[in-house]
C-alpha cells in the first residue's frame, strides 16, 4: 500500500503543477500604453509626439502627446517594440524591451520612459471605478 500511495501522491502533484503552468500561460493581462509626462528620480521626461508600438507583433498602435490605449496580451511575458516617429512619419530610434507580468491583471507602461531606455517605466494602473 506504501508504494501505490507514493504513485498515487506522485501524480496528484503533477497535475497541480501543470494546472499552474497553464494557468500562468494562460493568464490574460491589460497593458496599458501611457504617453504622458513622467517623473522618474526627480526628472521630468516629455510625453513622445509621435509614436508607434507593437506588443507582442500584434497590431501597431499611432500615439500623439498626452494619448493611452490599451492591449491584452497572454502569458508571462510580452514583447514591446517601440518606434518614435519625426514629423514625416519616418521612424527615428526603435527601442525593445520585454516585460514580466507575474500575476498582475493590469500593467502601464509609461511610453517616454521606455524610449529613453531606464528603469521606473512601470505605473501604478488606472483605478476602474
Amino acid at each position: 500500500m506504501t508504494r501505490r500511495n507514493g504513485i498515487r501522491t506522485v501524480l496528484v502533484l503533477l497535475l497541480v503543477g501543470l494546472g499552474v503552468v497553464l494557468f500562468a500561460l494562460g493568464k490574460e493581462h491589460q497593458v496599458f500604453l501611457d504617453n504622458k509626462a513622467a517623473a522618474v528620480g526627480g526628472a521630468q521626461i516629455p510625453a513622445l509626439e509621435s509614436v508607434r508600438v507593437t506588443v507582442d507583433g500584434g497590431e501597431p498602435l499611432e500615439f500623439a502627446a498626452d494619448d493611452r490605449d490599451v492591449v491584452q496580451t497572454r502569458g508571462l511575458r510580452a514583447q514591446v517594440k517601440l518606434e518614435v516617429l519625426d514629423g514625416n512619419g519616418n521612424v527615428t530610434k526603435t527601442v525593445e524591451r520585454s516585460v514580466s507580468f507575474s500575476f498582475e491583471d493590469r500593467v502601464m507602461l509609461s511610453l517616454p520612459v521606455l524610449a529613453q531606455g531606464g528603469e521606473g517605466y512601470r505605473l501604478p494602473p488606472p483605478v476602474v471605478e
